[in-house]
């Protein structure tokens, strides 16, 4: 099938430069081109590919000729890169997705050509070639793409969490393309696809932790410029908090009072630091439900009761948990839970059948470090 193409990269890419790498020790690959594919399985090998970032539909929509997609990607251990052309179309994250995909990460998305216009959350959001974006899958998206070209890095929530505050202020974030940080961002992120196919496993963690370093350091800059409050964010005591924080999530005795007394702080300063972000209660009530939403999600949490998650995370009784969760994500726990479960089972169904999933969705899954605390 087509779609297995591209996994012979890593086997040309060795033979080419006349290495003597063994295969198995070079990154997966996973691809498929849609001039070597008929119109529907292209189309269905590409809602299948992107089925964990987005649901899409009014493919090619108002343009000529049949949709095409073409994607090529790679594994590179913690991360995922990946290469994409396709033709125009609408894409949506709703609650629902973001619970049936059961993944808990920040994209960063380089458009070559094309772009688009729609909302990420509820600010309006507009990209054109040359721009990168940043969108988080933990939060809702609904975008109208003209035929296009990007470059994406999927990156592990944890893995932003240790050098920024608030992560969620990531989304829909655009660096336009005429400015010094996308080009910079660009050459980088197109330096790093185009060795992919030469780089081993073992080269993959240095190599991302220093992509994932300097991809921060350019959006802090551009964070900070666009609001003066996230340079009270950067002050390093607010990370070491936050880490405390993340640790505790699930402890009763968890509190401002808890944080204020563990640091030696007084519940004024504690709230000084906090106010840029909301304010301390919020913040751990905050990532508490964050938890609570992605515990609902995981396929190892299936048979756990809802109130059993309320409980974990200490978010009072059933009424309460479904009241605070259904304000923050638009949807109630049984619903998230539902959602989850239809991603859980169509995953099996595949697995009976022994249809081939895409690697793109089992990638997506298994990867990432572990929690900030954990």
């Amino acid at each position: 099938m087509t779609s297995r193409r591209l996994s012979a990269d890593a086997q040309d890419a060795a033979a080419l430069n006349g290495t003597s790498t063994p295969v198995s020790a070079l990154v997966p690959s996973f691809g498929f081109v849609a001039e070597d594919m008929g119109a529907d399985e292209n189309i269905a090998a590409w809602r299948e590919a992107v089925a964990t970032l987005f649901d899409v539909d009014e493919l090619a929509s108002g343009e000529v000729g049949r949709f095409r997609a073409d994607i090529r990607s790679y594994a590179l251990g913690p991360v995922l890169l990946g290469l994409a052309r396709a033709s125009g179309q609408r894409f949506a994250r709703t609650p629902e997705t973001i619970a049936r995909s059961g993944v808990d990460h920040i994209i960063l998305q380089l458009y070559v050509k094309g772009g688009y216009d729609g909302r990420a959350g509820h600010a309006a959001v507009r990209v054109r070639a040359g721009d990168i974006c940043m969108l988080d899958l933990a939060q809702t998206l609904e975008t109208r793409a003209t035929a296009f070209e990007n470059l994406t890095l999927v990156v592990p929530r944890p893995m932003f969490d240790a050098h920024l505050i608030r992560v969620e202020d990531l989304h829909g974030l655009v660096l336009p393309g005429d400015g010094a940080l996308a080009r910079l961002l660009a050459r980088h992120l197109a330096a790093l696809f185009e060795a992919a196919p030469q780089m081993t496993l073992d080269q993959c963690q240095s190599v991302v932790e220093g992509t994932v370093s300097f991809i921060v350091a350019c959006l802090k800059g551009e964070l900070e410029r666009r609001d003066a409050d996230h340079r009270a964010t950067a002050d390093a005591s607010l990370f070491r908090i936050r880490q405390y924080i993340e640790a505790h999530l699930a402890d009763a005795e968890l509190s401002a009072h808890a944080v204020a007394a563990h640091f030696g702080l007084s519940r004024a300063s504690l709230y000084r630091l906090f106010m840029p972000i909301g304010g301390v209660a919020d913040y751990i009530r905050g990532r508490r439900l964050h938890r609570a939403f992605f515990d609902l999600a995981a396929t190892t949490s299936r048979n756990t009761r809802i109130s059993e998650v309320a409980r974990r995370w200490q978010l009072g009784t059933d009424a309460h948990f479904t009241r605070l969760f259904k304000a923050a994500y638009g949807v109630t726990p049984r619903a998230a839970r539902e959602a989850a479960l239809l991603g859980v089972r169509t995953l099996e169904a595949s697995d009976r059948a022994d249809e081939a999933t895409s690697p793109l969705t089992r990638w997506m899954r298994e990867m990432g470090p572990p929690q900030v605390g954990d």
